[in-house]
């Protein structure tokens, strides 16, 4: 923040914090006159911290009660610069204007979680865009998935705008009390669950996808059967994955920074489930892939040349350490993978149940123990090989798991030349 000569103004930012969370603050101004003071408080006007002064430069962390805080910032007589960084913070975010909305949940049409629409003022192409939600952490308080969901959608919505195209983005939740399930990746679990709110959630984002037809319908905007895709790590995956469920109703997609399934059932004397490959695939949809479905979805999938998987929190005597993807493979699971490899060289997988290190460990076994981008190239290969060129592979240079101006744009003008074709 830099404003003109002897400011007064009072900024607020509403927000959330979950189960055994703490606020960490990089705190830091410089003024030539007057002050700043910055303050915590619940809903009920608590103070929890409060900082005031004319010069700062500070780290705090503050821990917190699960629940709606709103941090203050009040300038008085203001004349320099400040700088705030925040941490563990799930911003509360407001839709601007009545061009977006939040659908309620419908089981009885099949769905059991809201989610977010937006309609921009034009809209000239009859294709839905649809970003799967991705929080990036467990959390069993649904405020917390919404407003990440609310945050992502407003981001997504320029792309939406330019395209000139409606946008869903489904407010699903990634419970901590079942967190062996990554719904907002659309893992195994997921697809397998039981649970009757969890359960298929691609189904359920279909049936999303139909009842905004019918939203948009009343308001003479008649959509296509297919719709467009974009996600990226997690969400990625989620894309990814739905795409090959149901190639059927995808027109394009836009997929980055995640594992990526090819349309084999065996590899290298591996039997490969979903969601490494399709071995159980008509068990799972009650019908046998169809390849030359996934030839028509023109795909554009990306990985950054530096990604190393995110960021893992790991706790270990007492400290918590954070690795990349790549360094915990590396350190923990490959040492595990490389032994059981050594004691059994038979397919991992014929039936049933799969747990997570034999997932990673069949994975390991096909792909030569290559990961992320190596095993991406792997994978490029793979569809190059089997002649499925409406799917198109990119690397970025110098980018890691991240996403970039001009990934974005690449995004928008991939888009824009499906829908002109």
């Amino acid at each position: 923040m830099t404003q003109h000569p002897f400011y007064n103004k009072n900024d607020s930012i509403d927000f959330f914090i979950d189960d055994g969370a703490k606020v960490d603050l990089k705190l830091w101004w410089e003024s030539l006159s007057g002050h700043i003071e910055l303050r915590i408080t619940d809903e009920d006007g608590n103070i929890y911290f409060t900082k005031k002064s004319s010069q700062m430069k500070n780290e705090y962390s503050i821990p917190l009660k699960k629940g709606k805080y709103k941090l203050n910032i009040n300038s008085s007589n203001f004349t320099g610069a400040m700088v705030l960084g925040y941490k563990n913070v799930i911003k509360v975010n407001n839709f601007p204007n009545d061009n977006y909305s939040i659908i309620s949940s419908n089981p009885s049409y099949g769905f059991q979680w809201e989610y977010i629409l937006y309609i921009p003022d034009k809209v000239s192409k009859n294709n839905l865009l649809v970003v799967p939600n991705n929080t990036g952490i467990v959390s069993d308080n649904i405020d917390i998935h919404k407003e990440e969901a609310k945050g992502l959608v407003l981001h997504k919505s320029k792309l939406a705008k330019e395209l000139e195209v409606p946008l869903l983005i489904p407010i699903f939740p990634r419970p901590k009390t079942h967190q062996e399930i990554y719904t907002h990746a659309l893992d195994r679990a997921t697809i397998l669950t039981d649970i009757d709110e969890l359960k298929r959630l691609d189904l359920q984002l279909i049936a999303m996808i139909d009842y905004t037809k019918n939203i948009l319908l009343k308001k003479g905007i008649r959509l296509d059967n297919k719709i467009l895709m974009s996600g990226f790590s997690a969400s990625g995956d989620f894309t990814d994955r739905f795409t090959f469920l149901h190639p059927e109703i995808v027109k394009a997609a836009v997929i980055g920074g995640c594992d990526n399934i090819v349309p084999y059932k065996r590899l290298n004397g591996q039997n490969l489930p979903y969601p490494i490959e399709i071995y159980d695939y008509e068990k799972i949809t009650g019908k046998e892939l169809d390849i030359n479905l996934i030839d028509e979805v023109y795909r554009y999938i990306y990985k950054g040349e530096d990604d190393e998987g995110g960021w893992i929190i790991s706790e270990e005597n007492g400290e918590v350490t954070t690795y990349t993807g790549k360094e915990y493979f590396n350190k923990f699971e490959s040492p595990k993978i490389i032994e059981n490899i050594r004691q059994n060289n038979s397919p991992i997988y014929t039936d049933g149940d799969l747990t997570d290190i034999q997932e990673k460990e069949t994975s390991f076994r096909v792909y030569n123990g290559k990961i992320l981008v190596d095993k991406y190239l792997l994978i490029k290969s793979i569809f190059d090989e089997l002649n499925l060129d409406k799917s198109q592979f990119v690397v970025y240079k110098g980018i890691g798991h991240d996403i970039n101006q001009e990934i974005e744009q690449d995004e928008l003008e991939f888009f824009k030349k499906v829908l002109d074709n």
